[in-house]
C-alpha cells in the first residue's frame, strides 16, 4: 500500500436478510440479529446485540457440545435458553 492505493483480497456486495429477534429466556434477555446471505450457504451470522459477540451458526453447529457456550461465552443455562429459542428459527429457513 505504499502507492496510496488500497489492496483488497475481496470486495463484493451481496443482498442479505436480517431478522431481529428479542426474547426473555429463563436466565436473561437475548437481543439478536440473524443474518442470512447466499454466500453463507446454510449458515447464519448470529449477532448478540447485547454483547457484540457473533458466530456463524447452522442447524448442525447449534447442537454441537460447547459450540454456543464458546462462541458467545454463555454458561450452560444461557446456552440452553439460546438454543431452545433460536433452533426453531434456523429450522424455518
Amino acid at each position: 500500500m505504499s502507492d496510496g492505493k488500497r489492496s483488497f483480497i475481496k470486495n463484493e456486495k451481496e443482498q442479505s436478510t436480517t431478522r431481529f429477534v428479542s426474547f426473555k429466556g429463563d436466565t436473561e434477555r437475548f437481543d439478536l440479529a440473524i443474518i442470512s446471505a447466499k454466500s453463507f450457504c446454510k449458515d447464519f451470522l448470529v449477532v448478540d446485540l447485547n454483547t457484540n459477540k457473533y458466530s456463524r451458526i447452522n442447524t448442525d453447529t447449534i447442537i454441537e457440545s460447547n459450540y454456543v457456550e464458546h462462541a458467545f461465552q454463555f454458561n450452560e443455562m444461557e446456552a440452553e435458553d439460546f438454543r431452545s429459542f433460536i433452533k426453531p428459527l434456523l429450522d424455518e429457513n
